[in-house]
């Protein structure tokens, strides 16, 4: 039964995720990629402030997988979905002792999965592959795990931070539950291996020429507070704990149970909440999604025996199903409006397909070693890149105000600008206030130098788009 479940979930999801949901490319998936595989070097001439992990792994798959860059990242991002909930399955069964919770757990996923996921192949979704294949390797462990078991959790640890820094703060955790479980040793055999795949990152970067430019970027740009943060707002704290209210009982539960050995769960979940910070929004809420739908699944199959005859409830057991009612509609309420379409229509590509009218005038208009900037490069902007086929034509950076706060950015822009202007400018005034102040100057230079083409009106989410090109 469980396992018809599990076959059920997945051909839903495969056919909801590639024909009826919408979630959004982000150019850090797709268009960083593309340019990467065209010459472009990550922190070289590619100034960028997230770990380089998810922007590797597309610039493979696009160079490995040659077809339209937005369905290969709908694929991937399928089978990364697929891929969570088999391992989600897999983990709660082999804590819960049944297929039942598995299967559970996997239902949980499945429904809260599109209300978090609106971006394809995240970097916090990654991470959270990661550490779920960690604790699986633990987990499957018969009593004290071995060290080679112990070392296979620290390298899968380790990949985690690839994709996103916070998963230190995981890598820390675990490594502290390590001293205190299963001694010194294994604890070191952990660290260790941990640091392998990290090490080996630095050691390419630093052999690149690319060490000081990656600390920066990576490191000091997002410690120094450059970045502005977005606050958490009524809605997603709403979905956040409707969504994580059976993570509670979870904790009471394993400790009344004995199973202390189940609070490393609930620690790499803590873990994986810090990744909302400090922008929160619900894409960041994929980090710890796939621990808090193991333990929910947990939570339901150790309660299910004991609710499933009314007759012998007593009072406080019909007030809290009358409770589990209430959340059940709220979660029934949450899940479902994900599946309305978007204007654009179902399975449409958020950040890619609204730009289809831009950028067939612009392939009509434009020659082969012509160069483009788009004011401002946002997370979506950057695909005109990769739609187009025309590269920045010196350093590429986002055009979030942000971005601009370090001192040498601007200036270094400006000289490129003078010595090697960009062909085409693709400017969206409406959005032109999410770079400002920074962002002014370019934009000055664009309106002296630079032609208006034509204009797109209405496109999706972005208002007008006005083409520009160089006269020379």
């Amino acid at each position: 039964m469980a396992r018809r479940l599990l076959f059920s979930l997945i051909l839903f999801q495969v056919l909801t995720h590639l024909f009826w949901l919408s979630p959004a490319a982000h150019s850090g998936q797709l268009a960083i990629p593309w340019m990467m595989n065209r010459g472009k070097t990550l922190f070289a001439d590619i100034w960028e402030q997230h770990a380089p992990g998810s922007s590797l792994l597309g610039a493979a798959a696009q160079a490995l997988l040659p077809m339209d860059p937005a369905l290969l990242i709908k694929v991937l991002n399928t089978v990364l979905v697929v891929a969570l909930t088999l391992l989600i399955y897999r983990l709660a069964t082999v804590l819960g002792g049944k297929p039942s919770a598995g299967a559970l757990a996997a239902l949980y996923w499945v429904w809260w999965e599109p209300v978090y996921g609106n971006i394809m192949l995240y970097f916090d979704t990654l991470l959270a592959l990661c550490l779920l294949l960690a604790l699986i390797v633990y987990y499957q462990a018969e009593g004290c795990p071995t060290l080679k078991r112990i070392a296979l959790t620290g390298v899968l640890m380790g990949a985690a931070t690839l994709f996103k820094q916070h998963a230190w703060l995981a890598v820390a955790l675990v490594g502290l539950w390590l001293i205190f479980t299963e001694g010194r040793r294994s604890a070191l055999v952990y660290a260790l291996a941990a640091l392998a795949l990290p090490g080996l990152q630095w050691l390419a970067l630093a052999a690149g020429g690319l060490w000081d430019s990656y600390i920066f970027w990576n490191w000091t740009f997002n410690l120094h507070g450059f970045m502005d943060g977005v606050p958490l707002d009524g809605d997603l704290f709403r979905k956040l704990l409707l969504g994580n209210l059976l993570v509670f009982p979870f904790a009471l539960l394993a400790l009344r149970r004995g199973k202390r050995r189940l609070l490393l769960l609930l620690l790499v979940w803590l873990a994986a909440l810090t990744v909302l910070y400090p922008r929160f929004g619900e894409i960041h809420g994929m980090g710890q999604l796939p621990f808090a739908a193991v333990m929910s699944g947990l939570v339901l199959a150790w309660t299910f025996p004991q609710i499933t005859d009314p007759r012998r409830w007593q009072l406080s057991q019909t007030v809290l199903a009358g409770l589990a009612l209430g959340v059940g509609i709220g979660w029934l309420w949450t899940g479902a409006v994900t599946y309305i379409p978007t204007a654009l229509g179902p399975g449409a590509t958020l950040g890619y397909d609204e730009f289809d009218e831009a950028v067939a005038q612009l392939l009509r208009a434009s020659e082969a070693e012509d160069t483009l900037f788009v004011l401002p490069e946002t997370d979506s902007t950057p695909q005109l890149h990769a739609r187009s086929g025309l590269l920045p034509p010196g350093t590429w950076i986002k055009g979030w105000r942000w971005y601009f706060r370090p001192d040498f950015v601007l200036p270094a822009l400006i000289d490129e600008w003078e010595t090697q202007p960009p062909t085409w400018v693709v400017v969206f005034p409406d959005m032109l206030p999410a770079g400002e102040p920074g962002i002014t100057q370019l934009l000055a230079i664009v309106q002296r130098d630079y032609q208006l083409r034509f204009t797109v009106d209405g496109v999706f989410d972005h208002g007008p788009a006005q083409v520009y090109r160089s006269p020379t």
